[in-house]
């Protein structure tokens, strides 16, 4: 009797066990993962510390079967009766098959989690590559997306150096990316090299960012291609307009005058054939040959480029083949001494106005300070009516030849169009080197109280003035160069423009004023030092006005130059358009003096 209870007692516990793998096998099937790494490696861990006390419980019942099995085996002969020996085989039989039951249940539960297990973790390592592979992904489109804003071309040459470096910072942060990306490729490998349950899906996910990887690599390698051969093309039409301001320069500054001797002539006719030898690369450039050298990265505004250097080229070559046969003509014929002669004085001033005093050769503009005494001060520029101190040695050269005057009228060209670059830079260095300055806060301990936020009434309407010059006026005529039938077209086009010169001497009162206040501040004796000026602000605030005065000298000498050719008409009427303006600007200064009266 106590061996059956035992019997039945360790049957119970067996199916007990079953029972509990059982439930342990369907809560395993049934339960649906989390998102979040944490808790998936959480349930791992619990599900593990399951399964080896599952373990220890199948030991535990083994061990308790295997005592009783013992028993049966190894009866006590002395108090066994006849009747129980013969009990016992059944009774072996049946703990020997619940053992063998429990054996079967135990290998079948190791397999079971052998392969739970193994999902397990290859679950846990595709979450793990799968979120790598979306950061890295994510990573790269929004490069993509930064990559396609970033141009790939430029309109100068400091403008293309630095798209050119802002690339060169973009690709090392993406070539950074693309490592990270070659990470989780290898990891991806790896995990299809251990047959992984998700193998399609990693080989998958691994081409996709390999695919990413190579476009945005290859993007940024053809921009840095395009913005480097864009570099190219820019610093070759840099180079030809080098070239050609050189050239204008050189026949520029050619004396006329000491070449009427023979020896004079074949020295300048020696000069312009270095030259041209020395610059044929530069002068003789093929528009064809750039366009199709150039042609992938060629945009609309350097086709115009490229156009409006080719003109200037041709221009330039126009000049050099008239001033050749200019010279070889003085060389083939006998020329006759010239006698110098003095200038024919100019006529006078056609108003009264205080504009002109032709007395001293300068323009005076009156104004008065706006005070109960109105005390008047004057500002000078100087105008140099007769202009003999760089017209002498061309004056002398005057004579009825045709070719001399177009040598003439060239340099008097040439001289409109330096003198308008060299105006409209020291604009700019002024508008850098002092009005910006007065922004920059690193500067403003060293500026006069009465000086803070009065920019505009310093420098008036200068920055409108520098625009005007630099982006239109300036390019129109460099236009004219080797065409001075246009110059006097180029002044009457922009007459209207001309007009913002009203303003900004109207506001010079004030700026004097506000000047005389704090001319010697520190601020001011800084930003001339970082400038390298010799001369003062002062100086630089009055460079409008002369230049406005500077135009009607230069349209009158072109004017004596040009009797008989083309443009003559507009060039009168220009110098007529100038003149009226400097009368207007005068008019203008007086009647901002008149106080009292409506």
């Amino acid at each position: 009797v106590v061996s059956h209870q035992a019997i039945e007692s360790f049957a119970l516990t067996v199916k007990e066990i079953a029972q509990m793998l059982q439930s342990f096998g369907t809560e395993l099937a049934e339960t649906e993962l989390p998102d979040d790494m944490y808790s998936i490696e959480r349930i791992l861990a619990l599900r593990t510390e399951k399964y080896y006390q599952l373990k220890e419980d199948i030991t535990a019942v083994t061990k308790e079967g295997n005592l009783l099995l013992s028993s049966f085996e190894e009866p006590d002969a002395g108090e066994c009766s006849q009747d129980q020996h013969c009990e016992r085989p059944g009774d072996w039989e049946t703990v020997n098959r619940l053992l063998a039951q429990l054996r079967e249940m135990e290998t079948a539960f190791d397999g079971f989690w052998e392969k739970h297990q193994l999902k397990m973790e290859q679950y846990l390592q595709l979450w793990k590559f799968e979120q790598s592979f979306q950061e890295v992904k994510n990573a790269i489109e929004f490069l993509m997306g930064q990559q396609a804003e970033l141009p790939d071309t430029g309109d100068s040459i400091p403008q293309v150096k630095q798209r050119l470096k802002d690339l060169g910072h973009f690709d090392g942060m993406a070539q950074d990316l693309i490592g990270k990306a070659q990470v989780v490729i290898l990891h991806g490998h790896q995990l299809a090299a251990n047959h992984h349950y998700a193998l399609n899906l990693i080989c998958q996910q691994c081409n996709e960012l390999r695919h990413h990887s190579d476009v945005l690599s290859d993007e940024i390698k053809r921009k840095q291609m395009r913005l480097q051969k864009t570099l190219d093309l820019h610093t070759r039409l840099q180079q030809a307009l080098q070239c050609c301001d050189e050239g204008a320069y050189l026949l520029a500054n050619q004396q006329m005058d000491k070449c009427q001797s023979k020896e004079g002539a074949q020295k300048a006719l020696q000069d312009i054939e270095r030259f041209l030898e020395s610059s044929s690369a530069y002068l003789n450039y093929d528009p064809q040959a750039l366009h199709y050298d150039f042609e992938s990265v060629l945009t609309s505004e350097l086709k115009c480029q490229i156009q409006s250097v080719q003109v200037k080229l041709e221009n330039v070559r126009s000049m050099f083949e008239n001033r050749q046969a200019c010279f070889k003509k003085l060389l083939d014929k006998h020329v006759r001494p010239v006698q110098l002669v003095a200038p024919r004085p100019e006529n006078p001033p056609r108003s009264k106005s205080p504009l002109f005093s032709p007395k001293h050769g300068k323009m005076l503009l009156m104004t008065a300070c706006s005070s109960s005494h109105s005390i008047p001060f004057l500002f000078q520029i100087e105008v140099m009516h007769d202009y003999q101190e760089k017209r002498n040695s061309l004056q002398s050269f005057i004579s009825d030849s045709d070719d001399n005057l177009d040598i003439l009228k060239g340099h008097v060209i040439n001289e409109l169009i330096e003198t308008e670059r060299v105006y409209v830079e020291e604009l700019f260095t002024v508008l850098t080197g002092y009005r910006a300055e007065m922004d920059n806060p690193a500067m403003l301990i060293l500026m006069p109280p009465v000086l803070r936020n009065r920019k505009d009434i310093l420098f008036g309407n200068m920055p409108e003035i520098y625009d005007f010059h630099n982006k239109i006026f300036l390019h129109s005529l460099e236009s004219c160069l080797g065409a001075p039938e246009r110059v006097g077209f180029c002044f009457l086009d922009r007459r209207q423009d001309f007009q913002m010169y009203e303003k900004y001497c109207q506001n010079k009162p004030r700026s004097e004023s506000l000047w005389r206040q704090c001319s010697e501040s520190t601020f001011f004796q800084e930003c001339q030092r970082k400038l390298e000026h010799k001369l003062g602000l002062d100086s630089y605030l009055l460079k409008p006005v002369q230049r406005l005065t500077k135009y009607q000298l230069l349209l009158k000498e072109l004017l004596k130059y040009s009797t008989s050719c083309d443009g003559v008409q507009e060039l009168q009427e220009a110098l007529v358009a100038m003149l009226d303006l400097l009368k207007s600007v005068n008019d203008s200064m007086h009647q901002i003096s008149i106080t009292g009266y409506d």
